[in-house]
């Protein structure tokens, strides 16, 4: 397949077809040949030839067991295979035979165990137990030395790989273990572990991994978030690799597809037109491209056109379009040039024809092997997984998409819960002598899979290289917590409303769970507070079921006792941004805000039967807080029932008001005369002073 004309012209040429009319151009086109074809098989291995023979005669001054030698060693490795020529794979055992085909000094760090990798290669060659050995006994020496770190992550690791590049360190030595020893503890452990990391360092919105926790809410200098192509590479390289050596019927292998789709489909629009990728991905209008990043990926995308996994029509001239690049920047003696030195950052400065490193060149062997394997299948490796009939999931989905309900006592007792599209939590007793009580709290998602659990324990875990924690106040890729309560009614609390005043219920004292399925979730909370000398408890069920944006509240109230009949009460919606206007429709049982938060929209809302509804008010309390209330009165029995959430436009469906409303309207239609539920229930009186 030809790479695109005008993707290969000279400057001068583009300008001059530039004046050409659209029919001119399209004549030339049409009748020219193509200027540039696919690199051929005999021209890439020479290419590699000569990265590989530079390389050789130009020792890198690292230790020969750190992980820059890693790619290079594992190039040298593929070299061989595709080119039949041994000294390649002599060289490659020249480099392990003086280090015992072992790992680096330091146990646990994942740079140390790179090079095993290359050791691996070597056995499944020749079946030389010493290439094997050393690494078997070196998983349990690692398990040792981590059997006491605490879990970190809803993934249950010890997240020791805290760094997005240790994902090609390490991981794929203990896949491979599995795959050779039949033994599956190697890559149970790996596989924990790797999703730890991603929990941590991936960001769902832009598909890619945040270097390390320093990185989160960093910019650069054009306001985008901070996402390194080598970063970024490493992992792609070490994704593919543990995808080898996965068994077909593993249950995290959906999980690696997805995110091997998301990372792709990203990086591939993030692919300058001159075949390169840009040290910093997000900023593609950087003036030079960088030889290791865009190997790795270049690498990753043929590894994926070999497998029947991408698209060729979309990814072939991607794949193409990088490794002509690339065997540009080979400099006339051999040499790599524009790799960016050792860096844990985006950083153009060092990018130079002369700039190179070890791993540049190792990342280069890597990317021009697989694509000779794609142009010549003959070449392809052996004893390899398959993924004959296998279908790229659409999308990366860590965890299947539910209804999720709970008490959270390790937070300060809130209770929170979610569907596909919203989250949310109340504040319970631990919070009692704060400004907090009965309102309700949003968390906006973007994500349709659960959050809450992993967000909680995220928000107390200190991250090595941050010094902090990963906060849910701040949006890392899967939304966050942005919206302010504090002693208001937030997003569709109620209090009794009397002398032109709220009664706000303190935080809950008690909380059950009545139904907990992945389509819906039911579950109670209790309050008791004082309401001009009587005792005013309340007990409030809340019923969320999947793909809604608003859950059910029926909420029965007594006093001393005794059903709280016609007791008045407000509904209140509390606006994020100073001056936001509420939308009343009374004679509709609507009422809703919509307000730009932060740059992205914002709307809640109250759905409620209008037979119910007094009035709807602009309320300004002793304190000077304005809320929107609907004013409404319980029936016989003290029950009173609404419908309250929201829609963010970083969710990506509710972008405007016009559409808030719109989906408001349908909900109302849907659910005011079929509620979710009808429950049965009376107020509880246990646990409640």
């Amino acid at each position: 397949m030809a790479i695109p004309i005008l993707s290969i012209l000279p400057n001068m040429q583009v300008n001059l077809l530039n004046r050409i009319s659209g029919i001119a151009l399209a004549a030339v086109c049409l009748a020219a040949p193509a200027l540039a074809a696919d690199p051929t098989p005999a021209a890439i291995v020479k290419d590699m030839k000569r990265v590989a023979d530079w390389q050789l005669a130009h020792p890198s001054k690292h230790k020969p067991h750190d992980w820059t030698h890693a790619p290079f060693y594992m190039g040298l490795g593929h070299l061989f295979q595709v080119s039949g020529d041994a000294t390649y794979r002599d060289a490659l055992d020249g480099f392990g035979k003086p280090l015992g085909y072992g790992p680096g000094p330091r146990v646990t760090h994942a740079d140390d165990h790179a090079i095993l990798q290359a050791w691996l290669m070597l056995y499944q060659i020749d079946r030389d137990p010493a290439k094997l050995n050393p690494s078997v006994a070196h998983f349990d020496t690692v398990r040792q030395a981590l059997a006491k770190e605490p879990k970190r992550s809803i993934s249950g690791g010890t997240f020791t790989w805290d760094w997005c590049d240790a994902l090609f360190m390490s991981p794929a030595v203990w896949a491979e273990l599995s795959q050779i020893t039949g033994d599956p503890k190697f890559l149970e452990w790996s596989d924990r572990e790797w999703w730890t990391t991603t929990d941590m360092l991936y960001d769902p919105e832009a598909h890619l991994y945040y270097r390390d926790a320093r990185f989160f809410g960093q910019k650069t200098a054009s306001g985008r978030k901070t996402f390194w192509a080598r970063g970024n590479g490493w992992v792609c390289g070490g994704l593919v690799h543990v995808l080898d050596r996965l068994p077909a019927n593993h249950p995290s292998r959906v999980k690696y597809l997805g995110l091997y789709h998301d990372m792709m489909a990203a990086l591939l629009k993030l692919q300058n037109p001159d075949g390169l990728w840009r040290s910093s991905l997000l900023d593609p209008e950087g003036p030079i491209g960088e030889s290791s990043g865009t190997s790795f990926f270049t690498y990753a995308m043929a590894w994926g056109l070999n497998r029947g996994l991408l698209p060729a029509k979309t990814y072939r001239p991607a794949v193409m379009k990088g490794l002509t690049a690339l065997m540009k920047n080979i400099q006339p003696d051999g040499m790599l040039g524009f790799v960016q030195r050792v860096d844990d950052r985006p950083d153009g400065s060092t990018i130079t024809a002369q700039a190179t490193e070890i791993y540049g060149s190792g990342a280069f062997l890597l990317a021009g092997s697989e694509v000779i394997r794609l142009l010549d299948p003959s070449k392809a490796r052996k004893g390899l997984a398959t993924f004959k009939g296998v279908t790229l999931p659409d999308r990366f989905l860590p965890a299947a998409p539910r209804t999720c309900a709970r008490f959270v006592p390790e937070r300060k007792d809130d209770f929170a819960w979610e569907n596909d599209l919203v989250a949310f939590r109340a504040y319970g007793p631990a919070l009692r002598s704060g400004p907090e009580n009965s309102g309700f709290d949003c968390w906006f998602k973007r994500v349709p899979y659960p959050v809450m659990d992993k967000w909680y324990i995220e928000d107390v875990t200190v991250l090595k290289h941050s010094k902090a924690t990963k906060t849910y106040h701040q949006d890392q890729g899967e939304g966050y917590d942005g919206y302010k309560v504090g002693d208001t009614r937030g997003c569709g609390g109620i209090s009794v409303f009397a002398d032109g005043q709220l009664y706000n219920s303190e935080t809950f004292v008690a909380q059950r769970i009545i139904e907990n399925t992945p389509q819906r979730v039911a579950f109670e909370l209790d309050y008791a507070s004082d309401f001009k000398g009587a005792v005013l408890r309340e007990t409030k069920r809340i019923t969320l079921i999947m793909g809604e944006r608003l859950f059910q509240c029926d909420s029965r109230f007594t006093l001393d006792g005794k059903p709280a009949a016609s007791l008045p009460v407000a509904i209140g919606l509390m606006p994020q941004v100073p001056g936001t206007t509420a939308a009343f429709s009374p004679k509709t049982g609507l009422m809703r805000l919509w307000e730009n938060l932060e740059g992205l929209g914002l709307g809640t809302a109250v759905v409620i039967d209008p037979k119910r509804v007094d009035k709807m008010i602009t309320h300004t309390d002793a304190t000077n807080q304005t809320q929107a209330l609907c004013l409404a009165k319980t029936d016989a029995t003290g029950h009173i029932r609404w419908f309250t959430g929201f829609g963010w436009q970083g969710q990506g469906e509710i972008t405007t008001d016009a559409k808030w409303q719109a989906y408001l309207t349908k909900f109302a239609a849907r659910y005011l005369k079929t509620p979710y539920a009808k429950p049965e229930f009376k107020v509880h009186t246990s646990n409640i002073p």
